[in-house]
């Protein structure tokens, strides 16, 4: 038998669950501020990191850009490219054996400053109203936590790497990564009762109409207009099972048309007429 929960068992998880809200609240509050600074100097956001290094940093060459930011090197010479083009940065003149190094031009330091100068002198305000045992306490925290996060951001991106496919042949041939397959399964069970154009589904896969047919077969095996009729059965029957809706009404609910084609295709797949099913034939 669990023992009871103490008074001060209950005040800790609350707590930590006040820290769980407050982190997504500093994460929102973080994104917010990147957003308008992005929006100000007309960036996209993976170029605000960059920014702030040569702000804080000063001058820096292409590999301490990648170092400091976790880009990749193509994204951080895209950015390098246009933050130059719009005035932020320059080439510092270098020797022969040094590394190319670029810097914030004088009047984007200063512009760039005003945006993130007072927010860095105000954390500095905050931090200092703390002992040094609670900072080596916050320290660690941010330290593990960022930890965590790396990990899982790891975990996350690789949905986007490995195409799922049925065998090593498939797999070779090339099918839909897990995410996109996944992003197409979500907009096809949210659309159910509405048309559902192929387009619209290599639109969720970022790929054109043909290319995204045969990825899609290659990954699940079957084409997406089998596969939409399939979902559309699924979601007949559990109608059938837990409502009362008129026939015909499931049939425009689970995006089979017309009764009597309600009917064609759900005897088709199952063997068994909608009102059967209903009835407890299946």
């Amino acid at each position: 038998m669990p023992k009871p929960r103490t008074s001060t068992s209950r005040s800790r998880e609350a707590l930590i669950e006040t820290i769980g809200t407050e982190i997504v609240r500093f994460q929102d509050g973080s994104a917010a501020v990147d957003d308008a600074a992005a929006a100000v100097l007309a960036l996209d956001r993976p170029a605000l990191p960059c920014l702030t290094v040569l702000l804080y940093g000063g001058a820096a060459s292409i590999e301490q850009l990648i170092a400091a930011t976790g880009l990749a090197r193509k994204a951080v010479l895209a950015i390098v490219q246009k933050i130059q083009l719009a005035g932020y940065a320059r080439r510092v003149p270098v020797g022969k054996c040094e590394d190319e190094r670029f810097e914030l031009t004088d009047h984007a330091r200063r512009w760039i400053e005003t945006i993130w100068g007072p927010l860095q002198r105000q954390g500095h305000q905050l931090l200092k109203r703390y002992g040094t045992k609670d900072l080596s306490v916050f320290a660690r925290l941010l330290a593990e936590a960022r930890a965590i996060q790396e990990v899982h951001a790891e975990r996350i991106h690789a949905l986007l790497d490995e195409p799922l496919s049925r065998g090593r042949a498939n797999r070779l041939r090339g099918g839909l990564s897990p995410a996109a397959l996944r992003r197409v399964q979500l907009f096809v069970e949210a659309n159910l009762s509405q048309p559902i154009r192929l387009p619209d589904l290599a639109e969720r896969a970022a790929l054109s109409a043909y290319h995204f047919a045969r990825a899609f077969k290659t990954s699940t095996g079957t084409t997406p207009r089998a596969f939409i009729e399939q979902r559309r059965i699924e979601k007949a029957k559990q109608l059938l099972r837990e409502s009362v809706l008129p026939l015909a009404d499931v049939a425009l609910e689970a995006g089979l048309g017309t009764q009597s084609r309600f009917t064609t295709a759900f005897r088709r797949t199952t063997g068994f007429t909608p009102a059967a099913y209903r009835n407890g034939a299946g």
